[in-house]
């Protein structure tokens, strides 16, 4: 799977969550995570979680580190999308506890107390499972309402961020091969 950390920032609309973003936009083949920081506000039009559009909830965010995942599979799959975007998940929770965040996780979001600390979703489309993590660095412009947590309440430099993201990609990335490798030395029956 390929890592790609792109430095300047890249302002997240949903439309990244499309397939074949990171070809298009960064010339990246196949299987791939691309690391990110910048703003976020995902439209109603772009919003992919129905619950989220029933609920008119606000996905937004002034400074947010963002991961991209696209697995190519044919036809793409929901499920798997989904059971990846928990490892995913996973995987930044681990790399934010080596950083000294302990937070807990219920379903696809990590917190840390009552605030929430991420925004995620899953989908596939034809070709691809895509998944879209958002670590909030800053709560600035975030919901108003709703406890959110940031990498900064817990001393992160918002510079450092781009550095727990690739963290978050080499560990998904190595749990990904690990997996492969594990399906191709098992013995069917």
């Amino acid at each position: 799977m390929i890592v790609e950390v792109v430095e300047q920032p890249v302002f997240y609309n949903g439309s990244q969550i499309e397939p074949l973003w990171a070809y298009k936009k960064y010339g990246v083949l196949g299987d791939s995570i691309v690391v990110f920081r910048g703003g976020m506000d995902v439209s109603e039009e772009r919003m992919k979680d129905c619950e989220d559009i029933r609920g008119k909830t606000e996905i937004t965010g002034d400074d947010v580190l963002h991961l991209i995942i696209e697995r190519f599979d044919s036809p793409g799959n929901v499920l798997i999308s989904y059971l990846l975007q928990r490892l995913l998940v996973i995987c930044a929770q681990a790399v934010l506890n080596m950083y000294g965040i302990e937070t807990t996780r219920s379903g696809d979001d990590l917190f840390v107390g009552d605030g929430k600390l991420t925004v995620s979703i899953a989908t596939a489309s034809i070709t691809s499972e895509k998944m879209h993590l958002g670590i909030n660095i800053t709560t600035s412009g975030t919901p108003k309402g709703i406890a959110i947590s940031s990498l900064t309440s817990f001393g992160i430099e918002p510079d450092e961020s781009l550095s727990i993201g690739r963290d978050i990609a080499e560990m998904f990335s190595r749990e990904m091969l690990d997996i492969l490798k594990d399906v191709v030395k098992t013995r069917g029956s």
